[in-house]
This record gives C-alpha cells, structure tokens and sequence, in this order.
C-alpha cells in the first residue's frame, strides 16, 4: 500500500516537472513577444524624431538666410525634442546632411535598444532611421515682425487689413488680430501665438528667423560738425534734395515737394510730411539715424523706389538697432514704397485711412514690431520680375513648405 503511495507521488513530481520545463520555451517565446513589440515601437519613434527633424531643417533651408551650421543644429534640436521622454533607449545621436542643390536635409538618428530583462532575451539591438525632406513650392518672405522678446509683436485692430497673397508673414513672437481686422496671407506663422481672424490658418510653434541683415553697414559717410537748424517747405515750393549726410529736421508742409535724387540719403533729424506735402524718389534708400524717423501724415503723398544698385541695392528705408523711434504712416496716400523697410528696433505704426503700397511691385518689411491701427489696407505684392530692383538676399522667394521625400 505504501508502495503505490510513493508511486503515485513520484508521477505527480514527474508531471509537475515536464510542465515546468514546458513553461520555459512558452515564457521565453512571450518575452520575445514583448521586446520585439518594443524594439519596433522604439525604431517606430526614432523615425518620427528624424521625419521631423528633416522636416524642420528643409524649411530651414529655403526660409532663413542661415548657414549649414544653423540649419543642422535646427534639425537636430527638433528631432531629439521630438523624441525626448524615451527611457528604452539609450540617448540617440543625429547626423545631418544637407543639399543645396537638390533642395533636401537628411537625417539619420541612432540609438540603442535597452532590453528590460538584462540582455536574457535578446542583446542591446541597434537602431538606425533615416529621413531626407525636400522644397516643393517656394514662398516669399515678405513680412518679418523681428522680436522675440514681446509675448505680441504684431498687432493688426479694428477693420485694418494685411494683404500679402502669396506671401510668408512670419512673427517671432505673437500675432493679434482683433475685433473686424484680418491678415489674408499665403503663409503665416508664429513662434508664441496667434489669434483672430487669419487666412490661411496661422502656424503655431514656427521656428524663429533670425535677422537677415545683422551685418548691413548703415553708418553714413561722414557726420554733422554743427547742430543744424530745421528746414521747412510750404506752399507750392518744390525741392529736389541731392543724396549724402542730411543733418537738418526736415518738415513738408502745405502743397509743397520734394524730389529725392537717386542715392543714398542719410538722415540726421526728423523727417516729417503733413497737409498735402509730397515725397517722391527713384532709385533712393533713405536711412535714418538713432531716434531719427519719418512721419508721414494728414494727405500726404509717398511715391518710393529703392536703390538699384551698389550695397544698399533692394532697401528703401533702414535704421540701426539701436533705433526704437516709432516710424509712422497715417495718409493713405502712401501708395508705392517698393523695396526693403528695414527697421529692426523700431516698430511700423501704420493707420491710414486706406490702401498703403498697394502701387509697389514688390514690398518686404523687416521691423521689431508692426502695428495696424484703425482702417488701413497694408498691400504686400510680390512682382519681382521686372521691377528693376533687386531683391536683398535673405528675404523675398526664399522660402518653401517643405515635405518627406523618402
């Protein structure tokens, strides 16, 4: 009786024994099972990292004026911001390539695979994804609210309209469109926010475009010995102002014109127009000195063309850094201001009553801050063939919306 006790334990052990060791390969087969789902869900992130990162640096390529370097480091911020949090592999490294003749960024990204289980079921796999963008479509910039300080830098009010078909309106702070006002543009984005009533959608969370033109020689050929007293026309008098260093205040009233003379002009005092004062110039770049800035008001008619040639060739108004007077356009009879404004520490204040540069052939702002005020229709065209004024590198057909190539 005790015999077939002890045999009926014994099969039981057996049993129990081949049933364990049956679990062995089932479990090893789950754990497989489990890494090889997080093997690919790593390589499946690893690749939306590079996909975004190539995405960036091709629109970095065609929108910005930077170098190799600033495009490349712009590539790989955003593919380790876009795989940031990972905790399954170890810390991916990205190279970046990049083409400028075919238009295309590619990025690698490479990582390794960090097995739960302590390299049991499987080693520390390799991972590797590659993505390469391209430019399709380019789109000009021709809008550059500059600061990145202000949480707003571009503020469009009441029924005033921006008008730039075709156009990038870029902001490197935040866009606010209230109350009837509008922004019709054929891009526009933002690097903080934006708000109100905007076609097509803005884009939020855009890349900041650095200044195009940090290294632009604005400094005048020479200074003024004395203190100059102001200078004013009225009445029907016409003047005709020759180019170089104009260290007078300068005030257009009445019916009175001015003629600029092709050049460059560099203006020591304040520039104002008021009444029906006219300012006309061809071929003209009107650069003004720290806390220098025009004003032109009431009925005043603004007819502008920018220089032609020479290093200034493609700008029509510019200031220094260091400028922050507000430059200010309240007729709306400013009807052709073809060329660059380029006023990097000054905020364009504009509340004409009316269209302003809808005349120009192509017009490109480049300004701290931009503000529209009241009702006024700010035209931004872009007919740069047969201008005949260049368009400065760095802004104008220089951007792109980019897309995966491979």
């Amino acid at each position: 009786m005790f015999d077939r006790l002890r045999d009926k334990k014994s099969r039981r052990g057996n049993i129990s024994l081949v049933g364990a060791l049956a679990l062995v390969p089932l479990s090893y087969a789950v754990l497989c099972g489990v890494e090889m789902a997080g093997i690919a869900k790593s390589k499946a992130n690893l690749q939306a990292a590079v996909d975004a990162g190539a995405l960036a640096g091709a629109g970095e390529l065609s929108v910005s004026t930077r170098g190799d370097d600033g495009i490349r480091s712009t590539a790989i911020a955003l593919a380790a911001n876009a795989i940031s949090g990972m905790t399954d592999t170890t810390q991916p490294s990205f190279t970046v390539e990049i083409d400028r003749q075919a238009g295309t960024v590619r990025v690698t990204g490479r990582a390794q695979f960090q097995s739960m289980f302590s390299g049991l079921v499987t080693s520390n796999a390799p991972l590797v994804a590659t993505s390469t963008a391209e430019s399709l479509s380019k789109t000009p910039l021709c809008v550059l609210q500059i600061d990145q300080t202000a949480a707003i830098g571009a503020n469009v009010k009441d029924r005033a309209i921006i008008r730039a078909p075709g156009c990038l309106v870029q902001s490197n702070s935040g866009i606010s469109v209230v109350n009837l006002a509008r922004i019709e543009a054929g891009v526009v984005q933002a690097v903080k926010s934006a708000t109100g009533m905007i076609t097509p959608a803005a884009s939020v969370g855009a890349l900041p475009i650095e200044d195009p033109f940090q290294t632009l020689d604005l400094n005048p050929p020479s200074g003024c010995l004395t203190s100059a007293e102001s200078i004013q026309y009225s009445g029907n008098e016409t003047v005709s102002l020759p180019p170089g260093v104009h260290c007078e205040q300068i005030s257009i009233n009445g019916n009175a014109k001015m003629i600029l003379e092709p050049g460059e002009h560099y203006f020591k005092g304040e520039m104002e127009f008021n009444g029906n004062a006219t300012l006309k110039g061809d071929d003209v770049v009107l650069i003004f000195d720290t806390n220098r800035a025009f004003s032109f008001g009431q009925n005043s008619t603004v007819n502008l063309t920018a220089r032609k040639t020479g290093p200034l060739a493609g700008f029509l108004i510019a200031t220094g850094r260091t400028n922050t007077k507000r430059f200010t356009i309240s007729s709306n009879k400013v009807r052709e201001l073809l060329g660059t404004i380029y006023i990097p520490g000054s905020e364009l204040y504009i509340s004409a009553a009316g269209n302003v540069a809808q005349d120009s052939a192509w017009s490109v702002i480049v300004a701290k801050s931009l503000t529209l005020d009241k009702n006024p229709v700010l035209v931004i065209n872009k007919n740069y063939v047969g201008s005949g004024v260049p368009v400065p590198q760095g802004v104008g057909p220089s951007a792109s919306t980019p897309r995966l190539a491979q």
